[in-house]
């Protein structure tokens, strides 16, 4: 979070010149005397020209970001480590579960090198609609059983990502999901109060109840990554409050 707190200090300023917002330099002063991203911009209330420069600086940022890595995986000149850690896990099963607040798509990157399928709850590739049934489908292969065709599953790794990612779009109402860079900022949720305006706008709800059902339904979850700093996870992850075993 902190390259791209001081990403945004640089560029959002010229950003809102001709419609400054006192709350921006409050949250510039909450990151220099020492809080993270997540509670600087949580401590005061953005207008929504400042919230939609932010969200377009952050998607630009880490997209540029995402790039690089994926340059260098797919020159072969690095491997992920969630690549060698998938390996292992799908040792144990089939189909698994992750949610996650990031925008970036490393995590499906890092599967798919593994040579084991993502389902985003998307179907399509360069202009893919929102249809979970679809996307679970994609992951089933037909075999003959005597007489009886039937249907089972392949390894995969369903990912839900409550916050957006970079690849999803605002088309004419409909959240249409594609890989194609285009000059469109991508639906995502910023650090900071803006989350709770925009977290349940209906793009959201299936990633966020779903997610959710899986916690719900889960024998056992693993955490990676996870500092418990943001409040507005722990509202998406109600299976924290129940007793299960962890890692």
């Amino acid at each position: 979070m902190w390259p791209l707190a001081e990403h945004l200090k640089q560029v959002i300023p010229n950003k809102i010149v001709a419609s400054p917002d006192p709350a921006w330099a409050d949250v510039v002063a909450a990151l220099d005397s020492g809080d993270h991203l997540e509670a600087a911009m949580g401590k005061t209330t953005l207008n929504a020209l400042t919230v939609d420069a932010i969200v377009a600086a952050t998607a630009m940022f880490i997209a540029y970001k995402e790039r690089q890595v994926f340059g260098r995986v797919l020159s072969g000149k690095r491997q992920l480590p969630f690549t060698a850690f998938v390996k292992h896990l799908f040792k144990a099963g089939k189909r698994f579960h992750l949610i996650t607040p990031n925008y970036d798509r490393l995590v499906e990157l890092a599967t798919e090198a593994a040579e084991i399928g993502v389902d985003s709850r998307f179907s399509g590739y360069l202009y893919g609609f929102a249809d979970p049934k679809r996307a679970a489908d994609a992951h089933r292969e037909s075999y003959v059983s005597g007489r009886n065709t039937l249907l089972r599953s392949l390894p995969c790794l369903s990912v839900y990502k409550p916050h957006g990612s970079l690849d999803w779009f605002d088309v004419g109402g409909k959240v249409i999901r594609s890989p194609m860079e285009t000059d469109r900022v991508p639906v995502i949720i910023t650090p900071g109060a803006s989350k709770y305006r925009e977290s349940f706008r209906w793009a959201f709800d299936d990633q966020r109840t779903s997610g959710n059902r899986c916690v719900a339904n889960a024998t056992r979850l693993m955490f990676i990554g996870y500092g418990f700093n943001d409040d507005h996870l722990e509202q998406l992850c109600p299976g924290l409050k129940v007793t299960k075993p962890l890692s």
